[in-house]
Formats: structure tokens, C-alpha cells, sequence
């Protein structure tokens, strides 16, 4: 069952330790729980009566009841004309989410465009759009970004958006934001950006204001996260991870249902993880140990230092190197050969740290790879770690607008959890 968000506060005791404090819940924020119990529900099942309601939330009916009518008045469900078949007396009103009655906003930021879409309550999408970075602030950009060239394109889109919502659809109730970098839960502070080269910024409070709707900004990977929760292959799995290696290295991870941030929005930070105790040689910086093997950039310098032709853009250079792998030259097939144990100890640390039902695994090297990648990985870690999770290939640059719209629908219902 959905839980509530349960404040916490920690106070110094005399020792000078922390200690944390009883968490309580407030009468409306018991009911806040219940609606959001409620619209899930609904959200799985479709329309269902008063009593099967109450059956399926396990809230008592007369819970039900009152919470369907401040639904009901919120626009967030409708009572249907059409009545539930009898089983003696009069036929039973049909309670249906209104996915149509409002929108939601979600956009995803990149690092050469940004991408934004309408959606309704279901998380279908109505419209969508985009906007490119102006010339010269692209990844190699010529000059240092002013605030008004990073939120120029930012709020031109989000606008055009909202816009277009109001004139065929009805105004957006909540707005997500997916940007490539680490950002802080509560605050929505940008920390750093590094595929965009962005400093922090406060973008949640800019967006909010100009909006005046609920604001949040994510992690792009935390969204193909909750989009691989939400869709098909993450029916029924409550703990994995979506792990994505492109220019930044990183994951996604969902535990016990719930999106996993750690502290300050850290959690997830792959690119970083260190392969061997050569890594403990060398700083911080803003390239980890493990982003300096398979990211993005990490790639294209490892296929030019092997001497190997390959032509086009990204995509090509690695749709290349798997050509000239199956055609035996013995340069790229080493090469492949070292990207799959890259990718596969990466698996398996993360496999023996949080044991995850589900990886999906997004990137130019499983894109590219012709679907060779993912059984050479589980081929290298059979019988090599505890459990062996389900692994997938996951299109990142799709999936993270499909978390966002379903981050959206969540926080335009108010949508409210108790978290232990």
C-alpha cells in the first residue's frame, strides 16, 4: 500500500549526537495518504464501485465515500452514468480516474536540446516540443553561460508548453524536470550538470514562480528509473536500477517501491565507482574512474587509441566497432571484449550492493551492440554473483520523458506516501 512522506526533524541530545524524533501524522495528511491510496486504485483497475473501492484500498466504505466526493470536486475522478451490474438492489455508481480533465508538464534537458511534452492524467502524451541551446553553448561551447542563456531556451519551451496545454487540453497542474546531473530532492538546486557544463542553480524556485504550479526537478537517470517502475518490465518489482552510460555514468535506483536519491541527491553517482587501486592515484575531478572507461567520451578516445576506422556521428563510430568485432578484426574485438567487463563488473557491483530484482541498461554500447551486449554480460557473470538479476536494454533519451510524465501525474494528484 502507498505510504506518506512523514516529516522528520533531528535534534542534538547532551552527548552531542543526533537523535531523531517520533514522526507523526496530521489528520490531513492521513487523508492526503488515503486519496493518494484511492487514485492508485483507480489507476490500476479502471472503474470500480464505491464498495470495490473500499475492497481494494482496504479503507473502510465510509472513508471511501467521503474522500470519492472531494475527489469528485477536484476534478480528479468522475461518476459514471453507466452503473456496476446488480448483484440485488440497485445497481452500484461506477467511480473512473479523469485522466482528461487536466494536464502535466514534463521536460527533459540535454545536453545539445531541451525536450518537453503535454500530457494528460494517464500519462499519454498530447504534444510535444523542443528547443535547441543557442550556438556556442552547446557541450563545447566557445563562451561561459550567462543565467539568461541557461533559463532563456529553459522557460521559452516550458511557456510554449503550458500555451498550447491552456488552448487545447486545460492548464497544467504540475510541472517535472529531468536535467543530466545531481540534483537536490527537496530544494530542486541543480549541484552540477556536467554533460551541460551548468553550475548550480535553483531551478525549481525559478520554474514554480514563473509557473505558480507544483515544481520538481530530477535526475534524468531517477526518471528512466521511474519510467522502467511504471512501465511493463517493472510490474510487480520493487527494488531496481536503470543504469545509464553516456556522457555521465550513472543509475536510477528504486528500493522498496521508492525512488532512492541518498544523501543530497548523491545516490546513483556509477561514473565514480573505482575499478581497481590505480584510481586511488588520482583526484576527484569531474571525470570518476569508472566514467573514464565507458563514458561517451571515454568510448570515442578508446576506439581512436586502438587505431581503428570508423566514420559518422557517436552512434556510428560504435555501430562500427561491433561491425569490424563480427568481421574479426582483432583490435575491435579486444575492444568489445573490454567494454563487456567494464559493463558486466559494473553489474556486478551493483548486483552485490543493492541485489535488484532489475537492471535496465541504457547507452551507445548496448544501443549499438546488435543485442550482443547484454548475453555476453550475463554470460561473464553466471555463477559470479549471488543472484543474477533480470538485465534489459532501456532507450534513456525516450524513457526519462515517460518518467518525468508519470513523476507529473503523481505530484498534480498530490500524491502522498508514508515512508518507513
Amino acid at each position: 500500500m502507498p505510504q506518506a512522506n512523514r516529516s522528520q526533524s533531528n535534534q542534538s541530545n547532551q552527548s552531542g549526537q543526533r537523535s531523531r524524533t517520533p514522526a507523526t501524522a496530521t489528520t490531513q495528511t492521513v487523508a492526503q495518504v488515503n486519496q493518494t491510496v484511492l487514485l492508485e486504485v483507480l489507476r490500476r483497475h479502471g472503474s470500480l464501485s464505491r464498495q470495490r473501492l473500499a475492497a481494494e484500498s482496504g479503507l473502510s466504505t465510509a472513508t471511501v465515500h467521503r474522500l470519492v466526493e472531494v475527489l469528485r470536486e477536484a476534478g480528479l475522478v468522475v461518476v459514471e452514468a453507466e452503473r456496476a451490474p446488480s448483484s440485488g438492489g440497485r445497481p452500484p455508481q461506477l467511480i473512473r480516474y479523469n485522466a482528461g480533465a487536466q494536464t502535466v508538464l514534463a521536460v527533459a534537458m540535454r545536453p545539445r536540446r531541451i525536450v518537453g511534452v503535454v500530457a494528460d492524467l494517464h500519462g499519454t502524451v498530447l504534444h510535444e516540443a523542443e528547443h535547441h541551446w543557442a550556438a556556442g553553448l552547446g557541450p563545447e561551447r566557445d563562451r561561459e553561460p550567462t543565467a539568461e542563456d541557461l533559463g532563456g531556451p529553459l522557460l521559452a519551451l516550458v511557456d510554449g508548453l503550458r500555451g498550447w496545454a491552456g488552448r487545447h487540453a486545460g492548464a497544467p497542474r504540475a510541472l517535472v524536470v529531468g536535467v543530466p546531473g545531481v540534483v537536490r530532492d527537496r530544494t530542486g538546486l541543480v549541484e552540477f550538470a556536467p554533460a551541460l557544463d551548468w553550475p548550480g542553480m535553483r531551478l525549481r524556485a525559478l520554474l514554480q514562480e514563473r509557473l505558480g504550479i507544483p515544481v520538481a526537478v530530477e535526475s534524468n537517470v531517477d526518471l528512466v528509473a521511474l519510467a522502467v517502475q511504471h512501465g511493463e518490465a517493472g510490474a510487480g518489482v520493487s527494488d531496481l536500477a536503470a543504469v545509464v552510460v553516456g556522457i555521465e555514468v550513472g543509475a536510477g535506483i528504486v528500493l522498496g517501491g521508492r525512488l532512492h536519491r541518498g544523501r543530497l541527491g548523491s545516490a546513483g553517482a556509477l561514473g565514480h565507482l573505482m575499478a581497481d587501486r590505480r584510481a586511488l592515484d588520482r583526484p576527484l575531478g569531474r571525470t570518476g574512474d569508472t566514467q573514464s572507461r565507458i563514458g561517451d567520451h571515454a568510448v570515442d578516445r578508446r576506439i581512436a587509441e586502438a587505431g581503428l576506422t570508423v566514420s559518422g556521428g557517436s552512434a556510428e563510430r560504435v555501430a562500427d566497432l561491433f561491425r569490424l568485432a563480427r568481421e574479426g578484426e582483432p583490435a575491435a574485438v579486444r575492444l568489445v571484449d573490454e567494454f563487456t567487463d567494464d559493463l558486466a563488473l559494473l553489474v556486478a557491483n551493483l548486483t552485490s550492493v543493492l541485489g535488484p530484482e532489475l537492471i535496465a541498461l541504457g547507452g551507445r554500447l548496448l544501443w549499438e551492440s546488435g543485442g550482443e551486449m547484454l548475453p555476453a554480460i550475463e554470460s561473464r557473470l553466471q555463477g559470479r554473483v549471488p543472484v543474477l538479476p533480470r538485465l534489459m536494454v532501456v532507450h534513456s533519451t525516450t524513457t526519462e520523458l515517460v518518467g518525468a510524465a508519470a513523476a507529473a501525474v503523481r505530484l498534480a494528484d498530490g500524491a502522498t506516501f508514508i515512508t518507513r
